[in-house]
């Protein structure tokens, strides 16, 4: 069975850590959203802020310890362990990443949070994609639409051309960090949906392909 990695868990445990450090030192009111220039238009107390990623890095852990045993494919996981694990990890650095980030806005560091965010979401698709041909058929993480779950054969199919298109939209999406204003939160969404609905719609496709060969 899978077991969440230890470097989850270390990473979850260092963002409180740097919770506490900055807690001394934040202002009474914290940013903790901001719009698509980049600018600040959310707030909440010190401690709230400080301490949002880091319970939802815990809560995101637990999760990722306790639904695979609930899968009914659970037996699949020990084929792709290793996998399972470095994506875990690789969304436990970006949010840790993210938290660190928004402490140091915070704190009067001079950060462009608009710029970060494509640029960590970039390279986390990056990441996913590598590792996503990998992924063994279940039910809860990996490319899920009623024609991947049905089969086998087309989820591999979809998840080998997965490892590419996430790949592409990882590349692109870094792209955008370097266009200034709301262009750039329209180029990044454009990627995401169509790189998804690309996906969902060759999944499809697949399936189809596969009834044809079946009759």
């Amino acid at each position: 069975m899978v077991n969440v990695s230890r470097l989850t868990i270390v990473l979850t445990v260092l963002a409180y850590f740097l919770s506490l450090a900055a807690l001394p030192y934040l202002p009474d009111q914290v940013a903790i959203h901001w719009n698509a220039s980049g600018e600040a238009d959310g707030f909440s107390s010190k401690w709230f802020g400080a301490l949002l990623l880091p319970v939802l890095m815990t809560v995101f852990t637990f999760l990722m310890a306790v639904l695979p045993k609930l899968d009914p494919k659970r037996e699949n996981y020990a084929r792709f362990q290793t996998s399972y694990r470095m994506v875990n990890a690789a969304l436990s650095c970006f949010f840790l990443a993210l938290h660190a980030v928004t402490l140091a806005y915070n704190l009067g560091f001079s950060i462009d949070v608009g710029a970060v965010m494509p640029l960590g979401i970039g390279g986390l698709f990056l990441v996913i994609g590598n590792y996503m041909p990998k992924i063994k058929h279940n039910y809860f993480i990996g490319i899920r639409t009623p024609w991947t779950l049905a089969s086998e054969t087309v989820w591999h199919k979809t998840h080998r051309l997965g490892g590419k298109v996430f790949t592409a939209m990882g590349i692109l999406s870094m792209l955008t960090a370097f266009w200034r204003g709301e262009m750039r939160v329209v180029l990044f969404l454009v990627i995401i949906v169509v790189g998804n609905l690309y996906l969902i719609v060759q999944s499809f496709l697949y399936e189809q392909q596969e009834q044809r060969n079946r009759s």
